[in-house]
């Protein structure tokens, strides 16, 4: 790229903080370049001499400005997703997580989940194939399973329901050959599971979850993984009070391994299955404000009691006491992270230097 070709250090920054506001996006180091090279071509695209004017026009409320927000989120944003993605955590819904929710809902009959970020649709749709697995009498249950995303494209693709092999590199042939016909080499999605999912294109920064067109209310299940990644911590921490309020008591909320383990995860209890963390909405709550702070308990055991009920230092006793099982679960936990990532809650120690700290306790008790 040619230095007449590239955004000046203030501009570039001021692009970043418009996506950032808009999309709850953070454009992270490794990736300016990329970013740089979108906003430039973007400019041209648009028929403008300089990046300046197609910033007027993405801070514009236009609707020339509208439909350039479409095209500039098709460009920043990752469609990379395949079906039963994680299978520690779709092992986890399976076997805990939706058999407590489906028995906690059997006499209303009635299932509201939601995959937040879905991209083309392979996470709801393997949603959809476990719960004809684990419900018999599906066809008397009110059942919604939504699809959300920011990327009119992937959800378009979504709609389709139609998957190239690579899409299928973690699913086992008998669920392929069950809920996929192939046709030239692609593989089209049973008609019958397709029709249990919603797609719907929503800014999960922006979108107003109460608008009844998204109706993303009263859900018993978020799957929002593999998304927070991409979010500066403003946007991650209003998102997860719109989820929170989108979420019914007792529901859950479900991200990738590493996504919030600098927030505060308030005020959500954290729920420590073998597999994965849960957050959890608590019971008998219905405002934000009024809920207690956050509690910790370990899930392993249906009748085992929170390890903590108020303090987020208590944590400190996963690591300081003689809980074999719970330091099982954290060490397996701590692997899934990056060795330098610093724990907040944990005194600002780094995944590495936490497991080193736990392995050496499990030899002394040992």
């Amino acid at each position: 790229m040619s230095q007449a070709e590239s955004l000046n250090t203030r501009l570039k920054k001021a692009f970043m903080r418009l996506v950032a506001s808009r999309t709850g996006l953070k454009i992270r180091d490794n990736e300016q370049e990329f970013f740089q090279e979108v906003i430039l071509k973007r400019t041209h695209a648009t028929g403008m001499s300089f990046p300046e004017a197609y910033y007027s026009l993405l801070e514009s409320r236009t609707s020339d400005g509208h439909e350039e927000w479409k095209q500039i989120i098709l460009e920043i944003t990752n469609n990379e997703s395949f079906f039963f993605r994680d299978k520690g955590q779709f092992k986890l819904l399976k076997e805990d997580i939706l058999p407590r929710i489906i028995e906690r809902k059997t006499e209303q009959k009635t299932l509201r989940i939601c995959s937040a970020g879905c991209s083309t649709g392979e996470e709801p749709y393997s949603i959809a194939i476990l719960l004809r697995e684990l419900i018999p009498d599906l066809k008397t249950w009110n059942l919604k399973i939504l699809g959300v995303d920011i990327n009119s494209v992937a959800i378009k693709k979504a709609r389709e329901g139609i998957y190239r092999p690579w899409s299928f590199r973690s699913v086992d042939k008998d669920i392929q050959q069950l809920f996929f016909e192939e046709v030239d080499g692609e593989y089209h999605i049973d008609s019958r599971i397709r029709e249990m999912v919603t797609f719907r294109t929503a800014n999960l920064l922006r979108n107003s979850f109460s608008d009844p067109i998204l109706d993303f209310q009263d859900i018993d299940l978020i799957l929002c993984r593999n998304v927070f990644i991409y979010f500066d911590e403003p946007a991650i921490r209003k998102v997860l009070n719109k989820f929170y309020d989108a979420l019914i008591p007792l529901g859950y909320l479900l991200v990738g391994h590493a996504e919030l383990y600098s927030q505060n995860p308030d005020p959500f209890e954290i729920k420590v299955f073998e597999e994965s963390i849960a957050y959890q909405r608590p019971e008998n709550t219905f405002n934000i404000s009024k809920v207690n702070p956050f509690k910790i308990s370990s899930m392993s055991d249906s009748n085992q009691n929170p390890l903590s009920e108020t303090n987020p230092e208590d944590l400190e006793s996963i690591f300081e006491g003689n809980d074999s099982k719970m330091q099982e679960v954290a060490l397996k936990l701590l692997r899934n992270l990056p060795a330098d990532m610093k724990i907040s809650r944990l005194g600002n120690r780094t995944a590495s230097e936490l497991i080193l700290q736990l392995e050496k306790n499990r030899k002394v008790v040992d």
